[in-house]
């Protein structure tokens, strides 16, 4: 994912703002839901999935959260922590977690922003690559486990499955 965002002057009024800017730079549109919440649509190959940022002044901190478009069973809650673990491991930026009061699985990474009052524009290309690419790679092996019943390990091993060339 390349967003060449170093074009735009996005000012340097806040977090938020900029993020605001960026994502109107993507095409992204966005809304707040709060004073220190946006919300926007991420697009992946799988559809578009719900994006959030909250800003956070004490400790400094942006968080973004990426919800996966699946349905997490209660009754496959210990499986998909075990499948949330394999996954993690082949991470290198942000994680995935289960939030239990919203029964979803997320994408998340925290900014922090400690000694500073803004993000650089290629930092939120850096986090929103991530949460992207994660849920194109993932969202397979969670509904492989959810609706499939296949294990997790099972479950990753089939979503990550590569082939040489095309049919």
């Amino acid at each position: 994912m390349s967003l060449n965002l170093n074009t735009p002057d996005f000012g340097r009024s806040g977090p938020l703002e900029l993020a605001e800017a960026v994502l109107d730079a993507l095409g992204w549109p966005c809304e707040a839901a709060e004073d220190d919440v946006l919300q926007t649509a991420a697009p992946t190959r799988w559809g578009d999935m719900a994006l959030m940022l909250t800003h956070r002044p004490d400790p400094a901190a942006l968080h973004v959260s990426l919800t996966l478009d699946v349905k997490p069973m209660q009754a496959k809650r210990a499986a998909i922590a075990d499948l949330i673990l394999l996954a993690n491991e082949r991470l290198w930026l942000g994680h995935f977690d289960y939030w239990s009061e919203e029964s979803v699985i997320v994408f998340r990474h925290t900014l922090p922003l400690a000694g500073r009052d803004d993000v650089a524009p290629a930092e939120f290309e850096a986090v929103f690559a991530a949460a992207i690419s994660a849920a194109d790679r993932f969202l397979p092996a969670f509904n492989f486990l959810i609706w499939a019943g296949k294990s997790p390990r099972d479950a990753l091993e089939a979503a990550l499955f590569d082939t040489d060339g095309e049919a």
